[in-house]
């Protein structure tokens, strides 16, 4: 029972500080004044602080008290057709974003395209997509070859869609068939994205194709759950 009461007390704080009753960078109650608020004793409540903390939203200053930080969540809204670029998801909502890659080389794409498909080897390349320098999301897409052959020798730490513009004439890009789901992350998610094995991730699996409706590319993205949220 305890457990349960700590976790809605956590989750009503996270609500307040997402919906801004507790701004940025502002002292929230003290202890004494969220305990007669909350009816709850001590324990529960500092349990309910230190899972808010350990989130990224309460920084404890001894001496001072608990004090909000920026929300990490990023908001994505996610729309019928409609393609968003990370980069500027990202800096809509007040981040710096940034990729690192991970690798480029050939390989097969996700068996559930391969009735529409085939089973020839495409260009995957896999990435970090980093909000403030901090790691957020894994990707890996698959582009059809030899089409995107050249994609391989351009800077791929900048944002793709931006790069299949330029360089590949790309005018319109639109989402088919985009699946979203959870998944718990396995160990190379985990690694990379700096989280404990089954940490819980969006998974999003999307067709891009251009304004002639041919194939850009497949793409999965696994997004830390706790960075992110879909608005529909």
């Amino acid at each position: 029972m305890s457990e349960i009461l700590y976790q809605k007390v956590r989750e009503d704080l996270k609500q307040k500080i997402i919906q801004g009753l507790y701004p940025d960078n502002t002292q929230i109650p003290n202890e004494i004044q969220l305990q007669e608020y909350y009816k709850v004793s001590r324990v529960t409540l500092r349990n309910a602080i230190n899972g808010l903390v350990a989130e990224g939203l309460i920084e404890k200053i001894q001496g001072k008290g608990s004090f909000v930080r920026k929300p990490p969540k990023v908001n994505r809204l996610l729309c019928q057709s409609r393609v968003e670029s990370f980069s500027q998801v990202v800096k809509f909502n007040g981040f710096v974003p940034s990729y690192k890659v991970i690798s480029i080389n050939k390989g097969l794409p996700p068996q559930r395209y391969w009735n529409d498909y085939g089973k020839s080897p495409m260009l995957r390349v896999q990435r970090l997509g980093k909000a403030d320098g901090e790691a957020i999301m894994f990707e890996r897409n698959f582009y059809p070859l030899p089409r995107f052959s050249d994609l391989a020798e351009l800077d791929l730490s900048k944002s793709l869609y931006r790069l299949l513009q330029l360089h590949f004439g790309i005018k319109k890009l639109q989402a088919k068939d985009t699946i979203l789901s959870m998944t718990p992350s396995n160990q190379q998610a985990a690694k990379l994205l700096n989280k404990s094995l089954g940490f819980p991730l969006f998974k999003l699996e999307m067709k891009v194709k251009d304004e002639n409706n041919e194939l850009v590319h497949l793409g999965e993205q696994y997004i830390l759950a706790d960075r992110y949220q879909f608005r529909f």
